[in-house]
């Protein structure tokens, strides 16, 4: 007889993550947090600082991740403060903002949903009243091209600057693959494509077949949501609309529609 408690696992491990793992085990949930990749600076962290030196007018700075954020922040603040001030600054989502904001800095974030094709068309449509003629993009090793070539076909120079890359690291998938012999309903929560690729490269093909087969896969953004597809989850999903204030919100549903639904 299978286990009908659900089992949520979190597809990387950071303190952001408290509050709904709290909550996600108040409703009776089992969690497993897996450390699946760490950040290390990418080789255009010095470009990036020499090239904040001199920012000519009609330049914007964007990022699509966290991880560019942080760095961003440990390149430019409190130096390059002044500089980071007088242009415009775009993030995927309010989580990636949130190091500049909480410095008083106004960083610009899409409404219609996270990922690198919502910022770039929130970007696209401000271009011609802040008089954008460039972008500077900071991202990671395994970026996918989304966002740049957007801006790109929309007429807009990018400047790419890879400011952190991905090391995999070797997390105990063991709470994953028990969760899933004993057939219990798991919900997988993934932030960004890397910590798919995290994870998957921890399961032998029998496991992964499983996991996408049987799991709820839950991604934070469209483009992570799109990653999911391409690695042939049958139940993905991300939020939609407003019906949800966070993505935390959105997973403590689904994990409650899980529960009820019969095994």
């Amino acid at each position: 007889m299978s286990e009908t408690r659900p089992f949520l696992i979190v597809a990387r491990s950071e303190p952001t993550d408290d509050d709904l793992i709290r909550a996600a085990e108040a409703e009776g949930c089992d969690v497993a947090r897996l450390e699946l990749f760490e950040t290390r600076p990418g080789g255009q962290v010095d470009a990036l600082a020499e090239r904040l030196k001199k920012v000519e007018p009609g330049t914007a700075v964007a990022w699509t991740s966290r991880r560019a954020a942080a760095v961003l922040a440990r390149t430019a603040l409190p130096s390059r403060r002044a500089t980071l001030e007088s242009v415009p600054l775009f993030a995927v989502g309010d989580e990636s903002a949130a190091p500049f904001r909480a410095e008083g800095l106004a960083v610009s974030v899409p409404s219609s949903g996270i990922g690198a094709g919502h910022l770039a068309g929130h970007l696209i449509e401000h271009a011609r009243a802040l008089g954008l003629k460039r972008v500077l993009f900071l991202h990671g090793d395994r970026a996918l091209p989304d966002f740049p070539d957007a801006l790109t076909r929309a007429g807009i120079p990018v400047e790419k600057f890879e400011v952190y890359r991905t090391a995999y690291l070797p997390a105990d998938p063991t709470p994953v693959i028990r969760a899933l012999d004993a057939k219990r309903p798991c919900v997988v929560t993934y932030f960004s494509p890397s910590g798919i690729a995290g994870l998957e490269r921890l399961l032998d093909p029998d496991t992964g077949e499983t996991l996408h087969a049987d799991a709820v896969a839950l991604a934070r953004g469209e483009t992570t949501y799109q990653a999911l597809l391409r690695w042939g989850y049958a139940h993905a999903a991300r939020p939609v609309g407003g019906k949800h204030d966070s993505f935390s919100a959105f997973v403590l549903d689904t994990i409650q529609s899980v529960a009820r639904s019969p095994h």
